[in-house]
């Protein structure tokens, strides 16, 4: 019995070693975060209540839209040791998707991310995702929930063009009172994918498949694992928090847990 209790014990342990909680305790108000490394777009601490949280500031988006490579710049040379020509040439369509990276964590494969997310503003669009499946050249997966639209939906970014993968269910929107906090969590096992929004299972894809035909007839070649490498498996590469265009959102409570 005492042999089943330390077993026990250990496990437990090793699991909640495993969650990697982002703590923005120490982050300073008004400043750039320090847990995540912005690669597109304005992130800044704000203070929301008696909590600090990270903002994606949308404002000055129309403004900075066609110059996105300084930023591209530095952030490849931090994350990678030095500049990225792909990234560089895909700059002009990186500027309508602000992202932020989470530095500590080099790699997430299988597991669960979970966040939550307050829709804040927007004109054109109010979108708060998690990021994930980031590649050296920059390309990327990313779950989202739209304020717009009401809707979850798994997106991918390759060679500077971001295609769907799979929306949730349109006779089912997911209307959230903008004025409360939200959680999205994802989870990759293999080639299983899930994502929920506040509990609720919201969508559902096999990773690695080939895409079926839509209405509009077939799909397009990037969708095809075979023709693009961020949707090959297995997912292997950074994370962190993703928005679009003027969209202003607050995240907090920014977790991983691998498997």
């Amino acid at each position: 019995m005492k042999a089943v209790f330390v077993t026990a014990v250990v496990l437990a342990v090793t699991a909640c070693a495993a969650d990697i909680k982002v703590d923005l305790k120490n982050e300073q108000v008004g400043k750039a975060p320090v847990t995540f490394e912005p690669m597109v777009g304005t992130w800044v601490v704000a203070q929301d209540g008696g909590d600090k949280v990270i903002m994606i500031d949308g404002r000055p988006w129309v403004a900075s839209k066609d110059n996105p490579t300084k930023l591209l710049l530095q952030t490849a040379r931090k994350l990678y040791g030095t500049s990225n020509e792909e990234l560089m040439d895909n700059a002009k369509q990186f500027a309508y998707f602000p992202v932020a990276i989470l530095k500590t964590v080099d790699t997430f494969s299988n597991g669960t991310i979970s966040m939550k997310f307050k829709t804040v503003a927007g004109d054109s669009d109010r979108c708060s995702g998690i990021l994930f499946n980031v590649k050296p050249n920059g390309d990327w997966l990313a779950v989202r929930y739209n304020d717009t639209e009401n809707n979850v939906a798994l997106w991918e970014f390759h060679n500077g063009i971001r295609r769907n993968v799979k929306f949730s269910d349109r006779a089912k929107p997911f209307p959230l009172d903008r004025s409360a906090w939200h959680e999205l969590k994802m989870t990759v096992d293999g080639a299983s994918f899930q994502a929920w929004l506040d509990g609720a299972l919201a969508l559902e894809y096999t990773l690695g498949s080939d895409p079926a035909a839509g209405r509009r007839g077939p799909p397009n070649p990037d969708l095809f694992p075979a023709n693009n490498p961020v949707l090959q498996l297995p997912v292997a590469g950074r994370v962190g928090l993703w928005s679009k265009t003027d969209s202003t959102s607050y995240f907090k409570d920014y977790v991983v847990t691998k498997r």
